[in-house]
Parts: structure tokens; sequence; C-alpha cells
């Protein structure tokens, strides 16, 4: 088994909350993208929040901030270093003051532009895609590629496939071919209302309005519309102990197998299982692992040791921005939340229960002529494959994600640490992977009761067990313990 060939990136910037959070987030990352001279700016007129350009205005030279038609989200910002690139250029282009501000009326701001329908669907869906690739990912900030497999798929899926939808790319946007759209049945039979897809169609096609010259009337045909989405599928979940006893049996049951490559391959997908449950990472993301039998080398000079080093007791394992292995045309595959370094639950039986300082990752090799998007899910799709095939209590991958927020939690680790570690934020983390029930209750409190006691409570019971808390010993085991300057 070899890892990418290329020197790994480790430490995306992670996937965060939506609203102003999100929006101050992207902010931050991107503002330094913007081109010398030219800046965004966050201003804010009572309680309302501005994002605009700052430049020297061409005649006085003043540099002052000016409105460039971006809203205060992700891709607003994305929009503006987009137009603080054009404006620099024109800058440094246009000599006439009219006719720069000529200029930035019609590129920057968009007026004077026809207010006919001869915009096509066709032009629309070219202006999203192009915009798409020229943007960033949502969950790492990296730059968007049509040369890596993943953006291609993630493109597909989030956007081509609802303009496949449109059975006519060259007519003009109007309503009755919106609502056409929309209301597409389900191919299952579900109910529509109230689905992902629903809520999907919805916002792509407030993405289409935005960009249509009749997009008023299309916006408010969409307004009185709720595209809240109230039917999920239903969360698996998986005890520790029950967990335990399935890969136990799992294990024995394989020792059991005569052919020897069909053994090795069940020990290999068991020891995902484990590194799963452990790291709290989705199948694919431990094909990214870069340092799991020789360390990884920070650009700092930082050595993290492998993970197969028994000298190595953090067992902090590096995660690479993509896979080992590649699509048919040897694009790139990335994962979710981008590289990172992350930590196991900080339990050692069970570390050395599950068997993980022998690293087995599975050998994944798309077959020929596989779509990207085949290739995308193949490693995930073979592990769900593989676990079912073993009579795994749960059937999907973030039931062990699930089981590892758990345990974090048991274990002490704050909600904030949790998110860091699993490429996400607070809020997803409650809302996607916090795991409910009596009996998960009772696993968290069986963890509190063995974590650290506070100072004065320690004090009193040392105290009530004969300890003599004035004495010297006593006071420096204190001292290292609670950390008393």
């Amino acid at each position: 088994m070899s890892n990418a060939t290329d020197t790994p990136t480790v430490g995306g910037k992670g996937n965060y909350d939506e609203s102003y959070a999100r929006f101050l987030k992207a902010y931050q990352d991107f503002k330094g993208e913007c081109p010398r001279g030219v800046s965004l700016k966050l201003q804010k007129t009572g309680t309302k929040y501005n994002l605009l350009l700052q430049f020297k205005q061409p005649p006085t030279g003043k540099r002052l901030p000016k409105t460039a038609n971006l809203e205060c989200t992700p891709q607003g910002v994305i929009d503006g270093v987009k137009k603080a690139k054009l404006v620099s250029e024109a800058l440094g282009t246009i000599t006439s003051a009219s006719e720069f501000w000529d200029w930035y009326d019609k590129t920057i701001l968009g007026k004077n532009q026809i207010e006919d329908n001869l915009i096509t669907y066709r032009d629309i869906f070219k202006q999203i895609e192009d915009e798409y690739f020229a943007g960033y990912n949502r969950n790492t900030g990296r730059k968007r590629s049509r040369d890596i497999a993943s953006d291609l798929v993630s493109y597909e899926t989030t956007k081509e496939v609802f303009f496949k939808l449109f059975p006519n790319w060259d007519e003009y946007p109007s309503w009755e071919s919106f609502k056409a759209m929309l209301y597409i049945p389900l191919q299952n039979g579900e109910r529509l209302i109230g689905s992902k897809t629903f809520k999907e169609r919805y916002y792509i096609l407030k993405a289409i309005a935005k960009k249509s010259p009749n997009k008023e009337h299309l916006l408010k045909k969409l307004e009185p519309i709720d595209p809240k989405q109230t039917q999920f599928k239903k969360k698996q979940r998986i005890g520790i102990d029950a967990f335990k006893d399935w890969w136990y049996s799992a294990k024995q049951e394989a020792y059991t197998i005569k052919n020897h490559q069909h053994q090795s391959t069940r020990h290999s997908w068991l020891w995902v299982t484990g590194m799963a449950v452990m790291y709290g990472l989705r199948p694919t993301e431990i094909a990214a692992a870069v340092n799991l039998t020789k360390p990884f080398v920070t650009e700092d000079g930082v050595i993290i040791k492998a993970l197969s080093d028994p000298d190595n007791q953090d067992n902090y394992l590096v995660l690479g921005d993509y896979v080992y292995f590649t699509d048919a045309e040897g694009r790139k595959v990335s994962i979710k939340t981008g590289g990172r370094v992350v930590a196991p639950i900080p339990s050692l039986d069970m570390f050395d229960f599950l068997e993980l300082k022998r690293p087995l990752l599975p050998e994944y090799s798309p077959k020929k002529g596989s779509q990207p998007r085949t290739i995308i899910g193949g490693f995930d799709g073979t592990f769900t494959k593989r676990i079912f095939s073993m009579k795994c209590p749960v059937t999907q991958k973030y039931a062990f994600r699930r089981l590892y927020n758990l345990l974090g939690e048991k274990y002490g680790l704050p909600i904030e640490l949790r998110a860091r570690l699993m490429g996400h934020s607070t809020i997803v983390n409650e809302g996607k992977y916090k795991t409910e029930g009596i009996d998960a209750t009772l696993e968290v409190l069986k963890g509190v009761s063995k974590l650290p006691i506070p100072l004065n409570v320690a004090i009193e019971r040392l105290t009530a067990l004969g300890v003599d808390i004035d004495a010297p010993e006593a006071k420096l085991f204190l001292r290292v313990i609670y950390q008393i300057d």
C-alpha cells in the first residue's frame, strides 16, 4: 500500500457555523487574497453589516469604501475577492475617471444590464459552473479545480443534478418552469415537501433566479414557499459494549477463514472500524492518513511519529488533503474537511484492544472506466458492504463517529475540541452527532465519575482520609496536579 506521491498538505480550515459567524470566518480567511491596493471592508451601519470594496478612487486618489453589490455571506466574500481583482486590473489599465466609473457600474454593480429575457438557462448554468470552479471549498478553504475529482463530483451532485431537471436549457427563466422543476415527485415515492431534495431544489432555484433578468418576479414567487427540511433519515447508533462484542466476534471469525487474502481483507476492514471509533473519522479520511508507518515532518520541522512506532504514546494521526488513490484519469480525491492532525479517544485499553498500532489500511483500486462519482464513494461504499457481511449491528458509517463523540464526552473532551478533531463546528456536533437516550447518558455519567475532582473537594477527601495536606509532599502533589502557582 502506498500513499499519494505528492507531499500532503495538512491543516484544513474545517467546517464552520452558518450565519454571521461563518461569514466572519470566511471574511478573515479570504480577505488577505485581495490584490495590493484593493481590499474588502466590513462596515456596520446601525444593526446592518455591509461588505464593501476599499481602494483609491479616481480622480481624487482618496482611499474610500465603495459599495460592490456583495452579500454578507461566505459566497459574498469569495465574490468580493474576485471583484477586488477586477478593480485592481481596471485601475491599472483605465486612465479616464469617467470611463472607470462607467466600467464599475456595469461590471461591479451590474447596472445598465439588458432587462429583457435574453438570458437562457444554459447561460445561467454556465455562469454558476464557472463561479463554482473559481471559488473555494466551503469546508477547507481550498481553491476548487476541475483537476480534482472530488470537486467535479461535488459540482455534479450539488448543481448539475438539478440543472438536468430542466428539459429545455435554451428557454428563458420563467415561474412556470421553476414550479415544474420544484415539484417533480420523488422517485422513491416519499413525500416531497419537507424532504432534503425539496430544500436543495428550492435553494438552487434561488441561485438561478438571482442571475435572471426577471429576478424580482421569480424571487417574489419563491418567497412564500417554506423549504425547511422536516424529514430526516433515522440515525443509527451503537453502544461501546455492543461494538466491542461485535468487533471481537468478527475478529475471531476472521481467523477461521482459510483463504489468506480473504482473511487479510476482513482484518483490514475491522481495523478501519476501530480507527473510525477511536478517531471519529469517516472511512475515506482514514485512507488519507500519512503517518501510519512512517513519521510526518511539518513545514516547521516538527516530527509526528508514525502510528506504528511502539514509542509513540500520543498516537496522533496526520491526515493529508487527499487519499492514496485517484480516479481513472489520475485526478486526486480530496477528503471532506481537509488535512489536519487528530488524536484518539484517551483510552489506552481500548486502543490496544482494537490493535490499532498495527496499521492494516485496505487496498482499494477503482475499477477501470469507473465514473468519478463511483470512485469518490468507492472506499466508503466498500466499507459499508464489508461491515454488513460481517453482521455489524449498524450499517451507517456515521454511527461510529457518533460513538466517538459519545466516548469523547465520557472521557471529558470538551465539545469544542471534539468538533475540531472531527472537522466541523459545535453546532454541527450538537445537531448531527450527539447521542441521545438513557443508555448514552449513563455511559457519559460513568465516565464523568472518573474525571478529576475540584481542588477544594480533593482537600476535603484527603483530610477525611487522614492526610496532612500541609505536609511539603502533599502540597507538592497538589501544586503539580492542580497547577497551583
